[in-house]
């Protein structure tokens, strides 16, 4: 058995089958396997999540997919090889020691125990069907095997994700390419909007509205930046910011620094979409109180970083009050590849089997992970179902 791409996918893929009696090759264009695993949650490595799903793309797809491996089966499947995990808010799985090497360290100590072979510095160039099995040639040669699992991962990623020239291995074969576009990542802002802002990291509620529509929403912490604004709650919605600006509608971030203010529970997660001026009169009732208290000049002392009351300098009490829970960014655009935690798009899931993800076209040939159309949010959704392929599609090509 042939497997192309040494990742989340692949190794897990790798492992379920040869557990089960397979010789496996692992085929890695990079020189090391598993390197956006160790990138994955801050370092962390946010591996599963035990909340409901949260997929796009062919989503109806791939939750199909998980009914058939849930996070119960891969937390299991980690279990099985040694790795201590704990749950964190919000369903978020992570490993025990909090590091992300300890998940790559495991799947790959266990793959030296079940005789995978790992071939590094070895991209797959194309997949030829052939009787009883298939060629893959590549740059050092060509390799057979019964059968081939790709899970080349997505564009994502700048160096930690690849160019694109991996789905050939399928569109080649006929398969269809659902245009990859970057997923979970900053969102660029007119510059006078965030001018003055650059490097202040706050809790806020960020709602994205079609001119004052909203349209979705997440809370967490923001991070300002001299082209836009990062961090995860950002990132959350920069799919819908492309979607809206993609058909010439005019898509405007509205930031409620509530959270900051102790008016509203801080959290990290997605949120309804509601009315961005939802939090003003709160907002206002509590620097009116502060005026009753404070010096003028000491309004914000206390209450807002420096760079954000620098920011509110000389503002009428309206208008302050409109800064700190409706403050709006006009959006221009999300950043690219180099800066995304995810691809959207990939090759459509249509010709694969949910419960086992071989395909309805080649018997034996098997698509995985972000190689597909399916993309999940923030907080362990792709690494888990990348790792729900592998275990599926692994157990099911070893049998």
């Amino acid at each position: 058995m042939i497997i192309i791409g040494g990742g989340a996918a692949g190794l897990s893929a790798a492992l379920s089958a040869s557990g089960q009696g397979a010789r496996v090759t692992v085929l890695e264009a990079s020189p090391r396997v598993g390197r956006k695993i160790l990138a994955s949650g801050n370092g962390r490595c946010n591996l599963a999540n035990a909340g409901a799903l949260r997929y796009f793309g062919d989503a109806a797809w791939a939750g199909r997919v998980m009914e058939r491996c849930p996070v119960s089966r891969v937390l299991s499947f980690f279990h099985g090889l040694g790795l201590v995990t704990v749950e964190e808010a919000g369903g978020r799985m992570y490993p025990g020691c909090g590091q992300a090497s300890a998940v790559l360290d495991t799947l790959r100590r266990a793959a030296e125990r079940q005789n995978v072979l790992i071939r590094c510095d070895t991209p797959a160039r194309g997949i030829t069907p052939l009787p009883g099995g298939f060629r893959v040639d590549t740059a050092q040669g060509a390799v057979t095997g019964g059968k081939v699992i790709v899970a080349c991962g997505g564009m994502a990623g700048g160096k930690l994700g690849h160019d694109g020239g991996p789905y050939r291995l399928l569109t080649d074969l006929g398969y269809t390419l659902v245009s990859p576009r970057p997923a979970l990542t900053p969102l660029t802002a007119e510059k006078a909007a965030v001018k003055g802002l650059s490097g202040l990291r706050l809790p806020a509620r960020l709602t994205l509205c079609e001119g004052k529509k909203p349209v979705s929403a997440a809370q967490g912490e923001v991070l300002f930046t001299d082209y836009g604004v990062s961090g995860v709650c950002a990132m959350q919605l920069s799919r819908d910011a492309e979607a809206l600006l993609d058909q010439g509608k005019r898509a405007v971030l509205y930031a409620d620094f509530s959270p900051m203010l102790g008016l509203i529970p801080r959290i990290m997660d997605r949120t309804e979409p509601e009315d961005a001026e939802k939090n003003l009169p709160p907002v206002r009732a509590c620097l009116e109180k502060r005026r009753h208290m404070l010096p003028q000049e000491d309004i914000l002392t206390g209450l807002a970083p420096r760079l954000l009351a620098e920011r509110m300098q000389g503002f009428d009490p309206d208008r302050m009050a409109r800064f700190l829970a409706c403050f709006a960014i006009p959006l221009t655009g999300v950043r690219g590849f180099e800066n995304a935690q995810v691809t959207a798009g990939g090759i459509a899931c249509r010709d694969f089997d949910p419960a086992t993800l071989e395909s309805r076209r080649h018997p034996g040939l098997y698509c995985l992970g972000e190689m597909l159309n399916v993309d999940g949010d923030c907080g362990g959704f792709n690494l888990q179902f990348a790792f729900a392929c592998g275990i599926l599609a692994g157990t099911h090509a070893a049998g």
